[in-house]
């Protein structure tokens, strides 16, 4: 799964009728409303403000709006090019001004379809990605080795010293199974490992 960096905006030309679309990383549907609001006041002459989102790092929200366009040949079409391209957390508007020419269903489908792509074709994807902070357990005399590979490989968020030595880290959850045999094998097994917390974020 993944986003967009930061908003991409294209215009095409078909038909005499001026496509423009904004592709905008969104994170919440509270997002998405702002947004709507922004680009309507921002286009406020134009005919149809037609949009898809997708929110969720699982792709748990997705909707659509013709915006009086015949019945899915607008926003239907910009959220399956979305879905083909595994996006998540976006939002596309696509303003049209019409030019005098009517383009039948299947010709609004395939511009508002290519008006969508073409911002996907100019934008900057983040992935999405998991990490997982924990504890590690150590004794006093294994933190040379142990201490080292950590700031070496991964993030130490923060230490703590009391009968032992904690290490609060940041590790990718990918990456987890090889830290915590390593340092197990650093301290022939008597380390102990406490997840914290397990959550995705964009990069």
């Amino acid at each position: 799964m993944k986003s967009i960096k930061e908003e991409v905006i294209t215009t095409q030309l078909i038909n005499k009728s001026k496509f423009i679309n904004h592709l905008i990383n969104t994170s919440s549907v509270e997002d998405v409303t702002f947004n709507l609001k922004r680009l309507r006041k921002l286009y406020s002459d134009a005919n149809h403000h037609c949009f898809a989102y997708i929110v969720g790092n699982n792709q748990d929200i997705q909707k659509f709006n013709d915006d009086g366009e015949p019945s899915k040949t607008a926003g239907l079409p910009m959220l399956e090019v979305m879905k083909k391209h595994d996006l998540t957390n976006v939002l596309s508007v696509t303003i049209r001004y019409f030019g005098g020419t009517k383009l039948g269903a299947g010709g609004l489908t395939r511009a508002y379809t290519k008006s969508c792509a073409e911002s996907i074709t100019k934008c900057t994807f983040t992935e999405l990605t998991s990490y997982t902070d924990l504890f590690i357990k150590i004794s006093f005399d294994q933190i040379g080795h142990v201490e080292k590979y950590i700031r070496d490989n991964y993030i130490l968020i923060n230490t703590i010293y009391d009968n032992f030595v904690n290490y609060e880290v940041t590790v990718p959850s990918s990456s987890l199974s090889i830290l915590k045999d390593s340092i197990t094998e650093y301290t022939k097994g008597s380390a102990t490992f406490s997840i914290i917390k397990t959550y995705d974020i964009y990069k």
